[in-house]
């Protein structure tokens, strides 16, 4: 095997493991959520008082409920969800340098995973985390999904950061 394709496939392995990993404990979450908080009075319970909740929500909209009923539109997002999941995968193999890279892509898609199964599955996306700012009000709901695009998200720019120092200490052209 060459050093090539050894490094895509540790890269896919690494990317297919963060994904069904994240997926897994995002779909696991949002069970329990489900389950646990339906029973509980206002379906709230305190984690961390007065800052952090869990809240049994159901985002039947976009990202913030930008777009509150998506209708049938939301199997189409949902299904889109899935889609791009394998184009991250496409773009890990074709990129195997960087194993942080795989594991961003991973864990972005393990979210898109997530949400997408529950576009498709149920009557909207289950969120139960709800962080209340100090000066009132609170972030809009979320689930271990958003958690895994953000992080995801956040390490690719890392990455993409790590690799545009190492081209100028190298003399060579930066990104972009």
């Amino acid at each position: 095997m060459t050093q090539s394709v050894r490094a895509r496939v540790i890269a896919g392995a690494l990317f297919l493991v963060t994904a069904a990993l994240g997926s897994g404990c995002d779909l696991t979450t949002k069970h329990w959520a489900e389950e646990t908080l339906r029973d509980v009075p206002g379906q709230t319970l305190s984690l961390i008082a007065p800052h952090v909740d869990l809240t049994l929500r159901f985002n039947e909209g976009t990202a913030f409920s930008v777009v509150r009923d998506l209708g049938a539109a939301r199997a189409v997002l949902g299904g889109l969800a899935l889609v791009v999941a394998i184009a991250l995968f496409v773009m890990a193999i074709r990129s195997p340098e960087s194993r942080m890279r795989a594991l961003a892509l991973g864990l972005v898609a393990g979210g898109a995973i997530g949400n997408g199964l529950d576009r498709i599955t149920r009557s909207g996306v289950v969120d139960f985390v709800e962080i209340h700012y100090p000066w009132g009000g609170s972030w809009p709901a979320f689930n271990v999904a958003d958690v895994l695009v953000a992080v995801g998200a956040a390490l690719l720019i890392l990455d993409g950061w790590r690799a545009a120092r190492a081209h100028q200490s190298a003399g060579t052209p930066g990104i972009g």
